[in-house]
């Protein structure tokens, strides 16, 4: 999963959000708002945000859960989200599969991205950096359910608001 891992990545880069500390600090961002879930793999975001936002559009590359469509991300279009306040998701980390669909999704609704805090700092990144107006810091996670291991990698959650240039991004950090 991390940079510095020594064992294979998982197939599609599915990473289940697993851990509660995920979605603590981004909770005060979309308490009361209604969301797509369009990389939600088994709906275990949607299970850790159940009590504060409404995932109303569900959809995953591959056969998940029933109430999830099965298609592309990149093929989401405005129509289907119409009445959606925002996206929020745990992508693909893969810089080939997560940047345009970065792009995608900023171009329908405000976006919620779950990602390595060391994104920021690459080059590659850059362009996304300049349209981002939040980082929230989270710290170290279990991508494996019932680990005893944290991730060796950081990460934040990135807002993106729709349509966004270039915009003074503020930074959160962690409170605990």
């Amino acid at each position: 999963m991390g940079k510095r891992s020594d064992f294979p990545k998982i197939d599609k880069d599915f990473y289940a959000t697993t851990d509660h500390k995920a979605t603590e600090p981004l909770i005060p961002f979309i308490r009361g708002n209604t969301y797509a879930e369009p990389c939600y793999g088994n709906g275990d975001l949607e299970d850790l945000l159940m009590d504060v936002a409404t995932c109303q559009w569900r959809s995953d590359i591959r056969e998940t859960v029933e109430s999830s469509k099965v298609m592309d991300a990149l093929h989401l279009t405005k129509d289907q989200l119409c009445g959606i306040d925002l996206i929020v998701t745990n992508p693909p980390f893969t810089r080939a599969i997560l940047m345009p669909m970065l792009y995608h999704f900023i171009t329908l609704k405000p976006t919620w991205l779950l990602l390595p805090s060391d994104y920021m700092q690459n080059v590659y990144f850059g362009d996304a950096m300049v349209r981002c107006q939040k980082v929230v810091s989270i710290g170290r996670l279990k991508w494996i359910k019932d680990s005893k291991h944290t991730s060796v990698d950081n990460f934040c959650w990135y807002f993106w608001p729709q349509h966004s240039e270039q915009q003074e991004t503020i930074f959160k950090g962690r409170t605990k």
